[in-house]
């Protein structure tokens, strides 16, 4: 018995062992998809009920909307103190193709937001 727990726990840590290590970037990814992820999924809400044609739903979703947006900064501001700074376009290309792994569908709201016009107010 003493022995099969022993070839157990062997096993086990030799597993551990071998299992593939994340590497930064797509680290990096999780975080910033936990991090994303209820603003995704608000934004997902919040396009169904504004199709639905509610205005006083979409209205009273806005409180909400703000509470997401303030722990999102926050969650960024963590994520930004513990990974840093991106800098350069190899490095941007690595992040996109960790996040593509990890969360393609806010790697495609990423980019829409950034495809999308910057609308300022005429002067």
């Amino acid at each position: 018995m003493k022995n099969t727990i022993k070839l157990f726990v062997a096993a086990a840590v030799l597993a551990a062992g071998c299992s593939p290590k994340k590497d930064k970037y797509e680290a990096f990814a999780e975080d910033l998809c936990t991090c994303m992820r209820p603003m995704a999924d608000f934004q997902k809400e919040l396009t169904a009920v504004f199709e639905s044609g509610s205005q006083d739903s979409v209205m009273a979703m806005v409180t909400q909307s703000q509470k997401i947006d303030e722990d999102g900064q926050a969650c960024y501001a963590a994520w930004e103190k513990k990974h840093g700074v991106t800098v350069g376009e190899a490095e941007e290309n690595k992040i996109k193709e960790a996040l593509r792994k990890v969360c393609p569908d806010i790697l495609e709201m990423i980019e829409e937001a950034s495809a999308a016009p910057v609308m300022t107010p005429k002067t």
